[in-house]
């Protein structure tokens, strides 16, 4: 089988969860004897001999792609990475009202409008959790036989970290780790920040910050606790990375959602103790082995804390993960919803 990939260019910017998922999904693959193609924009896609077309995120860096593709009749595989904290009905009332507009007159499509689009022209869809399915479903009014879960995985060697390298070069141990996208509000580390100031213990951010009027704020109050400790940016494969992981009491995604984080499943499988929003299809992976906070309440997110730094660390989560979402079983997974499309 011969499969063309399709990200948008924004994720090479940003080394984060679709670009992971994107690259270890392929790789999963290639080990099952798929030959993937990364599809460049410069790419000239009617010339691809290929069985196959998956795009990766539903929004407008993908919408010309995916019309495109099905206007040539390609067969289209979409993982739409898509959540809201909106309701379904909200979201699909909205989406009703700029339809009508649109039919009387040419207008400017709405981020969700464009999203629905997206997913109406792919042949599958494949969500990562289940809270994604129902929303794409019931939002965007799409058949649910066309919809498929398939969950986000975790590379395995993140069992083997060892929290020597971290505690030797930063002189740190058992705090509170966030890792990723530090700038993006959608991480909520602002309120991360906040709740960490009644909390007895280290906080470490790996993360950039850049110069928006957010980071500025994050920065301020960050600056403020000297139990915070600001750390750029590492490569995914780092191994003082893994230390960190490996060195952590308790790593925290307290975003306003998460599809469903996987640095917090690369942590579990550290050994960490996980605090996560409980926003966006997380209990599908992490059941009741971790704790759960409201992103809007800096209380909960204190609360959470606060009771897994209590805690001891427990293996139970780590074989949990370890057992049920390697980046093998994901590639297995999506072979086989690949293959029962092209029947």
């Amino acid at each position: 089988m011969k499969v063309g990939f399709i990200a948008p260019q924004s994720i090479y910017a940003v080394n984060g969860g679709v670009r992971t998922q994107a690259l270890m999904t392929a790789r999963a693959l290639t080990d099952l004897g798929v030959k993937v193609k990364f599809i460049s924009p410069w790419d000239d896609i009617s010339e691809n001999q290929l069985d196959l077309f998956h795009i990766f995120t539903a929004g407008y860096e993908t919408i010309g792609i995916i019309s495109r593709l099905q206007e040539q009749k390609k067969k289209i595989v979409l993982s739409p990475v898509l959540f809201s904290n909106r309701s379904y009905k909200t979201i699909r009332r909205a989406i009703n009202v700029e339809e009508k507009l649109t039919s009387v007159s040419a207008g400017i499509r709405s981020e969700f409008g464009i999203k629905k689009d997206v997913c109406k022209k792919a042949d599958l869809i494949l969500p990562n959790t289940s809270s994604e399915a129902k929303l794409i479903t019931k939002a965007f009014e799409l058949e649910q036989a066309r919809i498929k879960v398939v969950p986000n995985g975790v590379e395995l060697r993140f069992k083997d970290a060892d929290p020597k390298l971290f505690l030797t070069e930063k002189k740190l141990q058992d705090f509170v780790l966030f890792t990723g996208q530090a700038s993006a509000p959608r991480k909520n580390v602002l309120s991360l920040i906040k709740a960490m100031h009644n909390i007895d213990a280290d906080l470490v951010i790996i993360g950039s910050f850049n110069d928006s009027e957010y980071s500025k704020v994050c920065l301020k109050f960050a600056h403020e606790n000297p139990r915070i400790h600001l750390l750029e940016t590492m490569d995914h494969n780092s191994d003082l990375l893994r230390s960190a992981y490996a060195a952590s009491k308790v790593f925290v995604l307290a975003s306003q959602f998460e599809t469903p984080g996987i640095a917090a499943m690369e942590a579990a499988l550290a050994g960490a103790n996980i605090v996560i929003t409980e926003a966006g299809g997380t209990k599908d992976y992490f059941k009741e082995f971790a704790h759960y906070v409201s992103h809007s309440s800096i209380e909960s997110i204190q609360k959470g804390i606060n009771e897994a730094l209590s805690k001891p660390k427990s293996s139970e989560l780590m074989a949990h993960i370890s057992e049920n979402y390697s980046w093998s079983k994901v590639g297995e997974l999506t072979l086989k919803n690949y293959q029962e499309l092209l029947v």
